[in-house]
């Protein structure tokens, strides 16, 4: 009798323990991770669209998301950063305002059990769990290269040419170089300017550019490196009335429309909405224990009017 009572206490402890031990693994698989996230402003459009991919993610893969918007200020980005570090969230996904001023507050996340996920721009540590972007120096590299082929083929291979991008943004910097590279390459090109736009918004551009026009009477390209740099300048030029073409980087509406009437030349799509899924989706991958390539490409693509069509089937670009 006492050997029938043992085996069935020892049954019942095992079938409790099975029981328990489906129940623990079921809460830890159902865990909803706490991401945050510091962009770098909700001024510039590119970053509104990445908030969209990140949301869309986040929503299928059941994480909760934090965003915060910094307004490109690195002061207000290490503060945001700080308190997610302090509510302990899971993973942080950080787009740097600034590439070396956000290292201390990353890596001390990472020193937490916080890993962290950089995209757009490249930040100066190598704790990081992984950087998701575009290669910026190829999307300057690939209007430049189009550019020079457009000098070459319809203006001698002679023009004077300014560039405007926001100094502060490693990446502008490699796309202005990538660009300025290029068509530098060409004998009878003359930069005549780079200059910075501060905080790389677009009523700052349109003074910059308003500005190089007045100064440069013979002005032939302007080359933009983002959205609002490229959008503003082809606002100046419009308003001055001459015919100065412009070039750039990513795309909205207001671009496709701008190169429908010509006032856009050519411009490198980015993909942000792709770029903020996988963000997102690449950070659960790393808190589910996978291993991450260290670099992780999101494709790009040279956008005129001879490709618009086929360009606006596939980027997904939305209208504010």
């Amino acid at each position: 009798m006492l050997k029938k009572s043992l085996l069935s206490v020892i049954v019942l402890s095992l079938v409790l323990g099975v029981l328990f031990c489906g129940v623990v693994g079921a809460g830890a698989q159902d865990k909803k991770w706490v991401i945050g996230t510091s962009i770098i402003t909700y001024e510039h459009p590119f970053y509104i669209d990445v908030v969209k991919g990140m949301e869309r993610a986040a929503e299928e893969l059941g994480v909760e998301l934090l965003v915060d918007d910094p307004h490109a200020k690195l002061d207000l980005q290490v503060k945001a950063l700080e308190t997610f570090i302090t509510r302990n969230v899971d993973a942080l996904v950080v787009y740097g305002v600034d590439p070396v001023g956000v290292v201390p507050v990353v890596e001390e996340a990472v020193a937490k059990g916080i890993p962290v996920i950089t995209a757009d721009m490249k930040l100066e540590t190598d704790k990081v769990a992984t950087f998701i972007g575009s290669d910026n120096y190829e999307i300057g590299t690939l209007v430049g290269e189009w550019t020079k082929d457009y000098i070459e083929k319809n203006m001698n291979g002679e023009a004077k040419i300014a560039a405007i991008y926001w100094a502060v943004s490693i990446a502008q910097q490699q796309r202005t170089q990538g660009f300025l590279d290029q068509v530098a390459q060409l004998p009878g090109v003359e930069i005549v300017a780079k200059q910075n736009v501060e905080e790389g918004l677009r009523e700052n551009a349109m003074a910059v550019t308003e500005s190089i026009l007045i100064a440069n009477k013979d002005l032939d390209f302007v080359f933009g490196s983002n959205e609002t740099c490229t959008i503003g300048a082809v606002s100046a030029v419009e308003a001055s009335g001459r015919d100065v073409k412009v070039v750039g980087v990513d795309i909205d509406t207001e671009m496709i429309k701008a190169i429908e009437d010509g006032k856009l030349l050519a411009t490198v799509a980015q993909q942000p909405i792709v770029l903020g899924r996988t963000a997102i989706e690449t950070a659960v991958k790393v808190l589910e224990g996978e291993e991450v390539p260290e670099i992780i490409t999101i494709p790009t693509l040279l956008v005129t009017k001879e490709n618009l069509e086929q360009a606006v089937q596939e980027l997904e670009i939305l209208e504010y």
